[in-house]
C-alpha cells in the first residue's frame, strides 16, 4: 500500500469511528443572522447538545486554514479564548494544542488539550481540522476545570470565485456546574461569535500568504 493510500485509509477509519456522526444528526436552526446559521442537535447517549456554524467568507480557505492554524490569535476571534498554544507537534498536521476559556463570573473557568489532527478530503478538496480532547501534556490552571470530553471539528471547503464555505462542529461535555444560561451560551452565542470574529479577522487580509500544501 502507497504511503498516499494508506494516510487516506487511516483518516477514513478514524471519521468513521467517531463517536458523533454529525451528518446523521437531527439539526435544529437556532440563529441565522448575518450570513451564520447556528444549528443545534441532540446526541443520542449524552446530555450535552451537538452544536453546528456555517457561513460563507468571500475569502479563499488558506486564509481561514492560517488564522486556525495561529494559537496566539484564539483570544482575537474564538468566543471566550483567553489564551491558546502548541504544547506538542507530533508533525505539521498533527499537533496538541492547550486552550484557556474565561467564563463569565460566576461560573468557573475551563480548559483542555486537544488532540488536533488536519487532513484535505480528496473528494471535494475541502481542509479539515479535527480535534479530541485528551488528558495530560499540559498542567491543568488553578482554579479552572479541565475538560474530560470533547471533540470539535473545522471544515472549509473551497467554492467558485475563490469564497470558502465555513462549518465548525463541537460536542463537548462543560464539566463541572452548568447553568441554563451558560449552556445557551456555548450551543448558540458562543460559535455565533466566533464566526463573526473569523470573519473580521480574516478579512484584514492577515493571513493573504499562507501556504498549506502541506496539508495533503
Amino acid at each position: 500500500m502507497s504511503t498516499s493510500l494508506r494516510f487516506w485509509t487511516v483518516m477514513a477509519l478514524l471519521i468513521l469511528t467517531l463517536p458523533v456522526n454529525a451528518a446523521e444528526l437531527d439539526w435544529e436552526l437556532r440563529r441565522d443572522r448575518s450570513g451564520i446559521q447556528v444549528y443545534t442537535a441532540v446526541v443520542e447517549g449524552s446530555k450535552h447538545k451537538a452544536v453546528r456554524a456555517t457561513m460563507t467568507i468571500d475569502k479563499p480557505a488558506n486564509e481561514l486554514v492560517g488564522l486556525v492554524m495561529d494559537p496566539d490569535a484564539c483570544p482575537e476571534w474564538a468566543a471566550l479564548c483567553k489564551e491558546s498554544f502548541v504544547a506538542n507537534t507530533v508533525s505539521p498536521t498533527e499537533l496538541f494544542v492547550y486552550t484557556y476559556n474565561d467564563l463569565p463570573w460566576p461560573v468557573t473557568d475551563r480548559d483542555a488539550v486537544g488532540h488536533v489532527r488536519w487532513y484535505r478530503d480528496p473528494a471535494s478538496q475541502s481542509i479539515n481540522m479535527h480535534v479530541d480532547i485528551v488528558e495530560g501534556h499540559v498542567e491543568k490552571k488553578r482554579r479552572t476545570i479541565r475538560l474530560q470530553y470533547g471533540q470539535t471539528s473545522w471544515t472549509f471547503t473551497p467554492l467558485d470565485g475563490g469564497s470558502t464555505r465555513v462549518e465548525s462542529y463541537a460536542h463537548l461535555d462543560p464539566a463541572g456546574a452548568t447553568p441554563a444560561w451558560l449552556t445557551n451560551m456555548l450551543l448558540v452565542d458562543s460559535p455565533y461569535d466566533t464566526m463573526v470574529g473569523m470573519r473580521e479577522v480574516v478579512n484584514t487580509g492577515r493571513y493573504a500568504d499562507t501556504d498549506i500544501s502541506f496539508i495533503k
